[in-house]
């Protein structure tokens, strides 16, 4: 099995972020056990707010913020690095594509930010989950199609909420319909290996320290 570092603590918007992140990390072959702590429900300010006072109480401690990037992935960023600089953690002006990890001298912590889906394009938690289904999957496009003649026939849902119903409706037409996003990681609907996969595990691996072997 893999093991993280000791006293690794990721900060996410929501509980679909924990649990989409402690399953992918599973799949990967990290021990239970050896998971990172998660400050969740927290919201984009939340998360934001989070950072002025846990890194300067995360003496010895890897930190995560794992932010949607929304509408505008450089104004996202922007704040993310703005509350960086004020901890005295260095972080360039562009948000880095394989993730930012950094360290505060100050305060004897690594801090890593991270912006679903991949740093740079629009989006939030869903968009990295798309990007986990088999790119000839033939079922995705039909629920993007299917939701928007939805939206035409008065469904409800707001345009901030339409890549959610998106995912929803895709997971709806799976064995097992309409399991959680992680349980849906671990039940394998979702690729563990694609590209924008890897890019992530890699992100948390310089976070937070991986050691050791996988099984099998």
């Amino acid at each position: 099995m893999i093991r993280t570092v000791a006293g690794c603590v990721v900060h996410v918007e929501g509980h679909d972020d924990e649990h989409v992140i402690r399953h992918l990390l599973l799949r990967h072959g990290v021990a239970a056990d050896d998971l990172p702590g998660f400050v969740g429900a927290l919201a984009k300010d939340g998360v934001l707010k989070a950072m002025k006072v846990a890194v300067p109480a995360g003496t010895g401690r890897s930190l995560g913020f794992v932010l949607d990037a929304n509408d505008d992935p450089e104004a996202t960023w922007s704040a993310a690095r703005s509350r960086l600089i004020g901890l005295g953690v260095g972080a360039p002006v562009k948000m880095p594509g394989a993730g930012f990890v950094g360290e505060s001298a100050e305060f004897g912590a690594r801090v890593g930010v991270w912006l679903m889906p991949d740093n740079r394009r629009a989006g939030a938690v869903e968009d990295f989950l798309k990007d986990l289904i088999e790119e000839a999957d033939p079922l995705l496009p039909h629920a993007e199609n299917a939701t928007g003649t939805a939206r035409e026939l008065g469904a409800r849902f707001g345009d901030a909420d339409a890549r959610k119903a998106v995912l929803h409706a895709w997971l709806a037409w799976q064995r097992n319909p309409g399991r959680p996003y992680g349980v849906a990681i671990k039940a394998r609907f979702f690729r563990h290996d694609s590209d924008a996969a890897m890019r992530f595990v890699a992100w948390f691996g310089r976070l937070c320290g991986l050691a050791g072997d996988r099984e099998g």
